[in-house]
């Protein structure tokens, strides 16, 4: 059998496997929106979308005091309306349709320049399985929404960087459809994000003007200023709430225990670590290489680079950058691994062994991230101990009681999150728990059973002394015990005996 007559089956064999393998992934997201444990964030959302309270009164006394724009709040509020306040369902029916979005988008782009379905495809592969993604699906924010869009966005520069003619309405409608709606999501629906949506956005309109792209170039220019208009007149409207709600202190329930270098640089490495054989596609094939490559290549890099400085100028006067705000970082470097992995795909090898690592990748990830995690880890330790011995009594306390910004308008504005998330999780669990509150002093009466303190929000490099624990939390009557740390997922257990 010729060379000739190998490349159509090879091709097929290819097309095959990474629809097989986009497919796992997409299972692997879907089990982490269902199996990943209710986080702080999770918590937030269910506050800010309290199906108790008017929509009005959301959007003045909550919404208002959201970090990100109050798009994904109106979304979750309205899925709070439906029933749906447990997390895991409300998770799981909140992603679906950005997931189902971002593949019918990358399948309208494949059929419009069918010679760049593979890039398409395995960038599609390269993304979904990265663990910035994996991450974000399993937390109830617009984190995987603004994922999602930004990365169509850039399957839309791609398009405007290797189309042969402008837009035409009866050809390019649909990917029109799907790319300028997906640029407004990406700008509108998270702050760090809009940053990086501009920054594509501007490069791509300067690349469709530099290739005589005229319609293109107008209809990209219209979308960036509607949706940095609509990101100004957020910011306008929330500014007032946070000048009440916010002050300069941060600690680690804000922010990453790292540097925002550490972060961005983290969120870089981890991403191209996850899968380093498409890396290995810029040299192995690197004869394949074209000027369109290149070209696609500059252009996300110095989307890149823009994004960063900008970023790391911003930092510099206040702390802001986290993992989930700049987690475009990895769309864009799963898009540059794409470009090289593609031209891997000739060998049945290196095309098995790419979908194959994206797999395990994605499977890890949704095992190490959160499944079974979260504050339910130590709901479902402290449910042990309540069941052993009944009358166990059960105090819970925010993460900030144990650091000298308890007093902070940013613990305060924070402490109905943190009763919430107590409540739920006892009630789930099946035990009482009592709230200590700031300035509110509460004496336990040690007994044959023993007095639990449950605090989340302490990561562990936060290794407070028990003492410590006790006297900031405010419960007395703790003086003469026996204490031991119980550390959980994501806080600690204080556990008194006489």
């Amino acid at each position: 059998m010729t060379g000739e007559e190998n490349t159509p089956r090879r091709a097929r064999h290819g097309d095959r496997t990474l629809a097989l393998s986009i497919a796992a992934v997409v299972a692997c997201l879907l089990a982490s929106a269902l199996l990943d444990g209710t986080s702080f964030d999770d918590l937030w959302t269910l506050y800010l979308a309290d199906a108790g309270k008017p929509i009005e009164t959301l959007a003045h006394l909550r919404w208002s005091l959201d970090i990100r724009p109050p798009v994904f709040d109106a979304w979750a509020s309205l899925l709070s309306r439906l029933g749906l306040d447990l997390v895991a369902v409300a998770r799981l029916v909140s992603h679906v349709p950005a997931l189902l979005f971002l593949l019918l988008a990358g399948r309208s782009f494949m059929h419009r320049l069918p010679e760049e379905r593979q890039f398409h495809a395995i960038f599609l592969l390269l993304m979904l399985s990265a663990p910035a993604t994996i991450h974000a699906i399993g937390l109830y924010r617009g984190d995987f929404w603004q994922l999602s869009a930004f990365a169509i966005q850039i399957m839309l520069a791609r398009h405007i960087l290797y189309v042969q003619e402008d837009y035409r309405s009866r050809k390019d409608g649909r990917i029109a459809l799907f790319g300028l709606l997906a640029t407004i999501a990406a700008i509108t629906l998270d702050y760090g994000g809009a940053l990086f949506g501009s920054v594509l956005a501007m490069a791509t309109i300067l690349a469709a003007m530099a290739r005589g792209l005229r319609r293109w170039a107008r209809s990209l220019i219209l979308t960036l200023a509607v949706s940095v208009a609509a990101v100004v007149a957020a910011i306008s409207w929330q500014a007032p709430s946070w000048g009440r709600h916010f002050d300069l202190y941060q600690n680690w329930i804000d922010l990453e225990a790292t540097s925002a270098f550490a972060v961005m640089t983290g969120l870089l490495i981890g991403t191209m670590a996850h899968n380093p054989i498409a890396i290995a596609g810029a040299y192995l094939g690197r004869q394949k290489w074209t000027r369109h490559d290149s070209g696609f290549a500059a252009l996300l890099g110095i989307s890149l680079v823009a994004a960063l400085v900008a970023i790391l100028q911003i930092d510099a006067q206040r702390r802001l950058v986290t993992t989930s705000n700049s987690a475009d970082l990895a769309v864009l470097a799963a898009a540059l691994m794409a470009t090289a992995g593609m031209k891997l795909l000739d060998s049945r090898l290196w095309t098995n062994t790419l979908c194959a690592v994206a797999v395990v990748s994605a499977l890890v990830s949704m095992a190490v991230g959160g499944l079974g995690g979260g504050w339910q880890s130590g709901a479902k330790k402290i449910a042990r101990m309540v069941e052993q011995c009944p009358q166990s009594q059960v105090y819970a306390a925010s993460g900030w009681r144990i650091d000298d910004g308890s007093t902070s308008r940013a613990a305060r504005r924070e402490e109905p999150v943190f009763a919430l998330g107590y409540q739920r999780l006892a009630k789930l669990h099946g035990f009482p728990v009592t709230l200590l509150r700031e300035g509110k002093p509460v004496k336990a009466h040690l007994s044959q059973c023993p007095v639990l303190l449950w605090i989340e929000q302490v990561p562990p490099f936060v290794r407070p002394k028990p003492d410590k624990i006790i006297r900031m939390s405010g419960l007395q009557g703790l003086e003469a015990s026996r204490v031991s740390l119980i550390r959980t997922h994501s806080g600690l257990i204080l556990r008194a005996e006489r």
